[in-house]
């Protein structure tokens, strides 16, 4: 049997300041991929938690920063009024557009994304390339032929690279994050790049 990975749960969204989730205790993170979305949908002004921690890292703070670079969000953080111990880490949607073009992930099917987020979590951690079957026993539902169609697609839409080399030990994928940069590597090879 194949192990799933063990990965924290992303929530599926950031969380508006006015709804009542924004006074929930604990801390949470949403997937880079839900804070474009958020980005994409949200009218000038509005603003939201999408992350609660000491700190964030990884694909969702690369995301953040690339989203505020681009004048389409202002992000910063703030004492958690719910928990002293911990940040909010708001955006704040400004009126400039979205310079990314939104329309590729409002395009796929929500497997797609979910393969596209997991993958993003596990680049943020630094673990290895997943196998089909690792991420097909993650995401409960979908076959491994299921995922190589899904990333297939995400390559296809320009969200992913995918690299195979034929190694002694069969063939070694390596997946880079076209948004970040970053790459899972096949285990034992360098993997940030």
């Amino acid at each position: 049997m194949i192990a799933a990975l063990d990965l924290p749960v992303a929530s599926h969204r950031p969380i508006d300041l006015l709804e009542p989730l924004a006074g929930m205790q604990g801390a949470f993170a949403c997937s880079p991929g839900a804070l474009s979305s958020w980005a994409t949908n949200a009218a000038a002004g509005r603003r939201c938690i999408y992350a609660r921690g000491q700190r964030i890292g990884g694909t969702l703070l690369e995301r953040a920063r690339m989203l505020a670079r681009s004048g389409a969000i202002q992000i910063n953080q703030v004492r958690s009024a719910v928990d002293r111990t911990m940040f909010d880490h708001v955006a704040t949607r400004t009126a400039r557009p979205i310079v990314a073009d939104p329309i590729v992930i409002d395009q796929l099917p929500q497997r797609a994304i979910d393969v596209l987020d997991l993958l993003e979590r596990c680049a943020a951690r630094g673990m290895p390339c997943p196998t089909n079957n690792q991420i097909s026993a993650t995401l409960v539902g979908l076959t491994p032929r299921h995922i190589s169609q899904v990333i297939y697609q995400l390559r296809e839409a320009g969200l992913l690279r995918v690299d195979i080399v034929n190694t002694r030990n069969g063939r070694e994928r390596t997946i880079t994050i076209v948004a970040t940069g970053e790459r899972l590597s096949p285990a034992g090879s360098a993997g940030r790049g």
